[in-house]
């Protein structure tokens, strides 16, 4: 899958070959330290663990579920009408390889803004490459 800190919607693009036609990869002005990236998706030995910024969202309003070998989700940041603000709405699918991945036993949270997302392998599956943490 895609490698941590790349962009384009699980394609694997890096800055270095994130294609020339494309809107430059954002970057957060604010943010001093860490993964400048939207998200990341690592293989464990045990696991695929993905980590979606998904900033000002809620644990209650975060909602996923599985469909075959989609695992959907969505969370929201709460409207402040004080502000005349709409919040920011979040959400994707990402697919999975049912011989690889227990997909029934994927889990999915959400901690202090944060969609962390796990799903674990099949034992003797086909895995794709592992990275050590």
């Amino acid at each position: 899958m895609s490698k941590a800190g790349s962009y384009g919607g699980g394609l694997g693009y890096s800055h270095e070959d994130w294609p020339k036609h494309f809107q430059p990869v954002p970057r957060n002005q604010f943010q001093k330290s860490g993964n400048q990236s939207l998200y990341e998706v690592k293989e464990t030995k045990t696991a695929r663990v993905a980590r979606i910024d998904t900033p000002g969202s809620t644990v209650s309003s975060l909602v996923y579920w599985i469909d075959g070998k989609n695992l959907h989700f969505f969370a929201d940041e709460p409207d402040m009408p004080g502000y005349c603000y709409e919040g920011r709405k979040y959400g994707g699918t990402m697919v999975f390889d049912p011989v690889a991945y227990e997909m029934k036993k994927a889990r999915a949270k959400l901690v202090n803004g944060v969609l962390w997302i796990t799903v674990p392998k099949i034992t003797g599956g086909v895995n794709a490459k592992t990275v050590r943490c």
